[in-house]
């Protein structure tokens, strides 16, 4: 006889031994295990079991009574209101406007920003904020936390090259005052007058010194964790979030260990992996539901199409992902896409990245610098006149390539995450050498680059390989050489790893990316050198551009607006 009957949501199924209706069970039941004391097959109650037993008693001849019926009937109810709910939650995480009033903002979000920040809301703050870059997942996560101002303090952890970004922005947007941690910090007890504190993945982790055993680096390693375990945290906040994507790492270990009592967390990820490896997102979605994904082999085998390889179980691949993006959509992940928003962005956004640099050697340069300026500040006015404008140029450009090598390694590590990502990535930058150690440490994704030395065919040639070639991430161009005249709309987003002098320079720039055939809002970062000559002048070339209109500015206007902001920075300097 075979049988089907329900006992505290699960389902269970007897048959008689038959090779044809155990494969069939195998395949269309998920969950499904052998209990091997009855004899039975075991599976969950679920809208696709549910869905499979109609099958087997409709096609299989299985006896079923009619208080089972009644029974099934009354989950198939319970699954059809469900599906309505999830449709509701599902448009919620793609919504483009809410209505929410965020206490003690400084300045007004977008309506689609504001949608974010229901849906955070809506989840009781664990959330997958996977908005595309660009969107701001930083400002909405910040408007969320201003709603609970009984939850502190927050704990955000990023990238090391965005810690002093989440603490600007924490001030463009609120009064919350935030501690940025550094590894210094470590060694003594924070201040306990901070509402935020703002850390980096790295420093989550202890590094194994010479001779140490494993005992002694898992000590070290509680007591790191231990130290951010007494902050007290009630939100943690991941940026980047896919640094914990490898379960192997330490990071991740510690992160994981780290949220296990932190009540709220926000993952914040501009790409969930959801088409190309979910595998990835398996320790986030573990982290934020911990009852629905704590089985690994289970997530792997339903949207991994695990496998058992001739190295072990092959995860890399990709199954059932519109029912994941769904499942995600309906419990934890907001996702919007530019061209859902296009009409609220501005057509250029531009990004200010500070970095904390070590500027060591930076300093004596512009001490000297500061030094020479005030000197010739007081000559005579014949000795002055002697000292050209050539020469004081020359001082700071010299002070400004200094900053530059602070900032490198920084700017080259964000480069790295940012095409991991995001995708392709347009570079300017001025001096040939920089340019040429970027094409070294960005080999990995087929750099190419347009600078003074380049033959017009082969610049021709770096651009077509940019814009159709999908292995292609990369173009580095020079501010003079590819700041004009060539099309680079295969990415919209372009980053400046040093300063020219003019509005004009970095307007015609920006708008290699921003003209005819770009579909998106273009995203311009500027990585600065907190600290340095660079804060300055990119401040003077703000101000000028507020004066000079968006047009191509002809060569002569160019060296006017040079000449001024060197004469304003010069000032400033010698002041």
């Amino acid at each position: 006889m075979k049988t089907i009957h329900i006992k505290d949501n699960i389902l269970i199924i007897k048959i008689p031994y038959d090779i044809s209706l155990v494969g069939l069970i195998k395949t269309s039941f998920s969950g499904r295990s052998w209990d091997s004391n009855l004899k039975v097959w075991k599976c969950p109650v679920s809208e696709k079991n549910l869905l499979a037993t109609y099958s087997m008693i409709e096609n299989h001849g299985f006896t079923v009574f009619p208080e089972m019926m009644i029974e099934l009937e009354k989950y198939r109810g319970q699954f059809e209101i469900q599906k309505v709910e999830n449709e509701k939650k599902i448009a919620a995480s793609k919504a483009i406007d809410a209505n929410i009033e965020i206490p003690n903002l400084k300045g007004e979000l977008k309506p689609f920003q504001k949608a974010g920040v229901q849906f955070i809301e809506n989840t009781n703050g664990n959330t997958l904020l996977a908005d595309v870059m660009g969107l701001g997942k930083t400002v909405q996560s910040i408007a969320w936390s201003l709603l609970h101002t009984e939850r502190r303090p927050i704990l955000v952890i990023c990238p090391a090259t965005l810690k002093l970004n989440w603490k600007r922005e924490f001030e463009k947007w609120s009064s919350i005052k935030s501690y940025v941690i550094n590894p210094e910090d470590l060694q003594y007890q924070l201040p306990t007058t901070y509402e935020a504190y703002i850390t980096n993945y790295d420093i989550l982790t202890v590094k194994r010194k010479n001779k140490e055993t494993n005992d002694q680096l898992n000590k070290r390693q509680q007591e790191r964790l231990k130290f951010f375990k007494n902050l007290g945290t009630k939100i943690i906040i991941l940026d980047e979030c896919h640094m914990i994507k490898n379960p192997k790492a330490q990071r991740t270990k510690s992160i994981l260990e780290l949220v296990k009592n932190i009540p709220h967390k926000l993952a914040l990820s501009g790409t969930p992996s959801l088409n190309s490896r979910p595998v990835e997102l398996y320790n986030v979605l573990k982290m934020l539901l911990p009852m629905k994904y704590g089985n690994y082999f289970e997530y792997v085998i339903k949207y991994c199409g695990a496998i058992r390889g001739r190295y072990g179980l092959d995860v890399s691949g990709a199954t059932n992902i519109q029912e994941l993006s769904n499942e995600l959509r309906a419990t934890v992940m907001c996702r919007r896409e530019k061209k859902d928003v296009l009409a609220e962005l501005p057509d250029k956004t531009r990004v200010v990245v500070p970095q904390i640099c070590d500027l060591k050697e930076y300093k004596k340069i512009e001490d000297n610098l500061v030094k020479y300026l005030i000197e010739s500040k007081n000559k005579s006015k014949l000795q002055a006149e002697r000292i050209s404008q050539v020469e004081q140029l020359a001082k700071i450009e010299y002070c400004k390539q200094e900053a530059v090598k602070a900032k490198l390694p920084l700017f080259t590590e964000w480069c790295k995450d940012f095409i991991e990502e995001n995708g392709k990535l347009v570079i300017f930058a001025h001096h040939g050498e920089f340019i040429k150690q970027l094409m070294i440490e960005l080999k990995e994704y087929n750099p190419c680059c347009i600078m003074g030395d380049v033959k017009i065919e082969d610049r021709q040639k770096a651009v077509d390989a940019f814009q159709n070639d999908v292995n292609c991430k990369v173009i580095i161009c020079s501010l003079k050489t590819g700041g004009v005249g060539i099309t680079l709309t295969a990415s919209s987003y372009v980053a400046f790893l040093e300063l020219g002098w003019t509005p004009g320079e970095h307007e015609q720039a920006e708008d290699r990316l921003h003209r005819i055939g770009q579909k998106d809002n273009v995203t311009c970062y500027y990585f600065l050198a907190e600290g340095t000559i660079e804060e300055m002048i990119y401040n003077l070339i703000q101000e000028k551009r507020k004066v000079f209109t968006q047009l191509m500015q002809d060569k002569n206007t160019i060296c006017e607006e040079r000449t001024n902001i060197l004469n304003d920075l010069i000032n400033k300097l010698a002041a």
